[in-house]
């Protein structure tokens, strides 16, 4: 997978890497980059992290205070392996606008900066490189799915093999 947003990972490793900022990041941090640039310069006040605990369901992220703002996410994972989380394109857990689960493999962060870059309606195993830890994805598609994210649900909420 390529990095096409080092912004955001850049970003992300800067907060990350000082103790008060490593002290305030949760298990799972959504980064909100602008689509859009004015005049050749990107839009600091779309530019926005979203933390969520683990376990800590979101039916509703528009509590986001640039959840309105047009732009993509990416994201960043942490937890032991097992770690299961679903991203959903509708509030309220709903799947008609697409949904993305991702299961930990491993110990290490998983960093993935293009959320649509994903087969759909199968699961896909990812090995650790140097970036990123291991995980796995179960991707419904949809059109602007990155864009989309309305709630978070952790664990496994679905029955047999594949999330429907």
């Amino acid at each position: 997978m390529k990095f096409k947003y080092v912004w955001p990972v850049i970003l992300v490793l800067i907060l990350s890497g000082t103790p008060q900022a490593a002290e305030q990041r949760e298990a799972l941090v959504l980064y909100k980059e602008p689509l859009f640039e004015i005049e050749g310069k990107r839009r600091p006040d779309c530019d926005a992290l979203y933390d969520v605990k683990t376990g800590k369901d979101v039916s509703d992220m528009r509590d986001f205070r640039q959840y309105f703002c047009v732009g993509r996410y990416t994201l960043t994972l942490e937890g032991k392996k097992g770690t299961t989380v679903t991203l959903f394109g509708q509030f309220n857990y709903k799947k008609g606008a697409g949904f993305m689960v991702i299961v930990k493999n491993d110990k290490r962060k998983i960093w993935l900066d293009d959320l649509e870059d994903f087969p759909s309606g199968k699961w896909v195993n990812f090995k650790a490189n140097r970036d990123t830890g291991a995980y796995q994805i179960y991707y419904k598609s949809v059109s602007r799915f990155s864009e989309n994210i309305s709630s978070i649900q952790w664990g496994t909420w679905w029955k047999g093999k594949n999330p429907k």
